[in-house]
């Protein structure tokens, strides 16, 4: 039996970032805080960061001497419709002691694409499940239980799933689906049907929506009964590599001339 990562008490599917309107329009929304950029084939590069989830309860109640610490797991799954995934798109990690209004020690990246020349597409679709499991027993070795996972033949036959959605566009439902039966396989590694989930997200990032629209740096906060998640959507556009260029121009001592044809006023 494996761990029942979406039960509606715990986990949150979000269709729209929660500080956002949800009438789809976002771009009007973002361009308060963001740059525009004009069109996606001038991304250069884009980053999603997990910023330290916010562990508001941990499931645990404090009795007699014991404070009511918990041994917490936190587990990421990304899938992407660029040739980046599935097998560095997952990661757990284990935490021993995490007490009431304590963050996870977790900052880091879990999706990242730059440009180069095997890599000239951004993607369309990035998909994410982050969960923060309980564990009733001690906690598992994380690094043997991600070597199962990647030995165990139902897992091998979802990377021809992931290549599918690389190659056919396939729909967002697709995705999340793959994310879904991978959870299921690493919940039934983690060996213990009494670990319990304390919060999930899913969320989806996509060009349709336009999450990859505006360049910079900005902040996504996902909220569960028990659990704070937060994301930074990094962006970086074509002419910030441009202005790098002629920044460098100028360094060595010259700048490139442009010559401008100028059409009468009258």
């Amino acid at each position: 039996m494996s761990i029942e990562f979406l039960n509606p008490e715990t986990s949150v599917v979000f269709s729209a970032p929660k500080d956002l309107p949800k009438d789809g329009k976002f771009a009007d929304a973002l361009k308060n805080v963001t740059r525009e950029i004009p069109t996606s084939d001038k991304l250069t590069g884009i980053e999603l960061r997990l910023l330290p989830p916010f562990v508001k309860d941990n499931n645990t109640e404090p009795f007699l001497v014991f404070k009511g610490f918990a041994k917490l797991y936190c587990l990421t799954i990304v899938v992407s419709d660029i040739n980046n995934q599935l097998l560095g798109g997952i990661d757990l990690q284990g935490f021993p002691r995490i007490g009431d209004n304590e963050h996870l020690p977790i900052n880091k990246t879990i999706f990242y694409w730059q440009q180069n020349e095997t890599d000239k597409l951004p993607p369309k679709q990035i998909h994410t499940m982050c969960a923060v499991i309980k564990s009733k027993k001690d906690l598992r070795e994380t690094g043997k239980v991600m070597a199962d996972l990647k030995n165990d033949e139902e897992y091998k036959s979802l990377l021809g799933t992931v290549t599918g959605i690389v190659s056919n566009a396939s729909p967002a439902g697709v995705a999340l689906d793959v994310i879904n039966q991978v959870a299921g396989i690493v919940g039934r590694y983690l060996g213990n049907v009494e670990d319990k989930p304390v919060g999930t997200i899913i969320n989806s990032f996509t060009d349709i929506r336009g999450d990859f629209d505006h360049e910079g740096v900005r902040k996504q906060a996902f909220e569960t009964k028990k659990v704070n998640f937060e994301m930074e959507v990094i962006v970086r556009a074509q002419r910030h590599a441009e202005r790098g260029t002629r920044a460098r121009s100028l360094e060595n001592g010259h700048d490139e001339q442009v010559e401008v044809q100028l059409e009468p006023l009258w």
